[in-house]
């Protein structure tokens, strides 16, 4: 475990992309690691599944990786946090790693090894982008091992309006 950014490889890891880690690798050996990819566009009874088969994946020893970037994702950060705070989390980044700054919370979940901080971008400004979030979620689907069309198990409806802006900072920092 480092507490330092340095360069990662594992076998998870996609290849030709310059991994840079904070944290415990050894989450990337979980024998389950279930992506977390949610629309921000999803309604909010498909949200409320989703986010429930998350809770049941982690009860059952689960890790997770991905950005939680959208709200759905956010939301799922929150309820993992509160009913399952010892599920293994491997989070994403959109930036380079070296713009990272872990917020007290987020801080002591990688002191404890129940935090992996990754980030294939190894340029960036900090401005979140579509294409950044979609590489960040084909890389979530491949640490997980599987393949972009097993992301969810069904087609999930989509919310008929906007959900409301999120709040002003990273609402994933809970504990990312």
């Amino acid at each position: 475990m480092t507490m330092r950014p340095c360069p990662a490889e594992h076998p998870r890891l996609p290849r030709g992309v310059p991994w840079m880690a904070l944290g415990n690798l050894e989450l990337l050996d979980t024998p389950r690691i279930e992506p977390v990819i949610l629309s921000r566009a999803l309604a909010p009874d498909a949200l409320g599944q989703a986010i429930a088969r998350l809770l049941a994946a982690a009860r059952a020893g689960a890790a997770f990786v991905g950005g939680f970037v959208s709200l759905g994702e956010c939301a799922a950060a929150r309820r993992l946090a509160a009913e399952v705070p010892e599920a293994p989390i491997v989070r994403l980044l959109t930036h380079p790693i070296a713009r990272y700054r872990p917020n007290p919370t987020a801080a002591a979940r990688i002191a404890a090894g129940r935090t992996l901080i990754l980030s294939g971008h190894p340029r960036g400004d900090g401005r979140l982008t579509r294409a950044a979030c979609v590489a960040n979620n084909r890389w979530a689907l491949a640490i997980a091992g599987r393949a972009p069309e097993d992301a969810t198990p069904a087609p999930l409806p989509l919310a008929e309006r906007a959900h409301p802006a999120p709040d002003a900072g990273d609402p994933a920092a809970i504990f990312l």
